[in-house]
């Protein structure tokens, strides 16, 4: 064989072998989408519950921002809020006469407000009409710059949401923390101390973990990074809670720009300092918004008894009925902003 030949033959099979390799993670990742996207929280365009067709005209639709308590961890899809949400306020559009409501959970664990600005960014292909804010517990435990699904420069480049990260990435922290992942985001100490066997799994699973996110470091060499957005100066919260009222306002700001609607809603307080933080932030809202007109407030904080196991299972995360719960309350302020 010639140089030319060899060289010509050896592109082809890279190609080919790379093509080949795609393709069948691809196709991996699409069937493990269709088994544990209901599981894992998220469907292949990186959000919880059936993937949104295009906005039709008389549609409204919402988006819902937030942590583990928005995404609904721990209960179906159909039983988190927001889920609930959506079907009552269908009901009610229906009985006054108005077009169809979507709502579409962007919410995830552990992200705080932070993310919110770069999730509206991301999704604003939605076209949607009201930005939901359901805040507050997880920037209670200092800086909190995650944002999910920035992690993956596929999501950055093309929309679609790998799944299989997620899946080997969450068995390998459940395995460590006996089952109880939202302990392995928050960074707890471990449960319970795994067996040879299951540290072998876990070390197994997180191997498979960083040959994934290495697949997506090369493919992902087509994007570049999103700016980390410096936020306005100070919001006059106290030392503490600046960041956080820093990560709201930018959100809010991006969205009233845009003339979508803002609805900031205080989730059930877990504790003071909780309270303190949403006194802080709302301060900020009247004092950086005034009487914008597309803003709303809303103040859940003592809208659930988190000690009531009926309505909350573990001090934080609401059960179904818990959730249904918060969904009737947000529905006459949201059917006013519709109207």
């Amino acid at each position: 064989m010639s140089k030319t030949k060899y060289v010509v033959f050896a592109c082809m099979t890279l190609v080919l072998s790379t093509g080949l390799t795609v393709g069948l993670l691809l196709g991996l990742d699409l069937y493990l989408h269709k088994k544990f996207e209901k599981v894992a929280g998220l469907n292949i365009h990186g959000y919880r519950g059936p993937v949104v067709k295009r906005k039709q005209p008389n549609e409204r639709r919402i988006v819902v921002l937030g942590g583990s308590t928005a995404l609904g961890y721990g209960v179906a899809p159909q039983e988190s809020f927001p889920a609930v949400l959506e079907k009552t306020l269908n009901e009610r559009r229906r009985q006054e006469g108005g077009g169809p409501v979507s709502l579409v959970n962007l919410a995830y664990n552990t992200e705080g407000a932070y993310a919110y600005l770069f999730n509206l960014r991301s999704y604003k292909y939605l076209d949607y009409d009201v930005a939901l804010f359901y805040t507050g517990f997880n920037d209670l435990g200092g800086l909190n710059t995650y944002v999910y699904r920035n992690t993956s420069p596929i999501f950055r480049l093309t929309g679609y949401m790998p799944i299989i990260p997620l899946i080997f990435q969450e068995k390998a922290m459940a395995l460590r923390y006996g089952g109880d992942l939202e302990a392995a985001y928050r960074g707890h100490k471990t449960v319970f101390k795994p067996n040879l066997a299951e540290r072998a799994t876990a070390s197994a699973l997180d191997a498979a973990v960083k040959i994934s996110q290495s697949l997506e470091r090369q493919i992902g060499r087509l994007t570049k990074e999103p700016p980390i957005e410096e936020p306005p100066p100070s919001m006059d919260c106290g030392e503490t809670w600046q960041h956080y009222c820093r990560s709201i306002y930018v959100a809010v700001e991006y969205a009233l720009s845009r003339d979508r609607h803002a609805v900031v809603v205080t989730e059930p307080y877990v504790s003071d300092p909780h309270v303190e933080q949403q006194r802080a932030m709302v301060g900020m809202l009247k004092a950086k918004f005034g009487d914008h007109p597309r803003l709303r407030h809303l103040d859940l904080g003592r809208a659930v008894d988190l000690q009531d196991p009926r309505l909350c299972y573990d001090g934080l995360h609401l059960t179904a009925e818990g959730n249904e719960q918060i969904a009737s309350l947000l529905v006459e302020p949201i059917m006013e902003i519709l109207r």
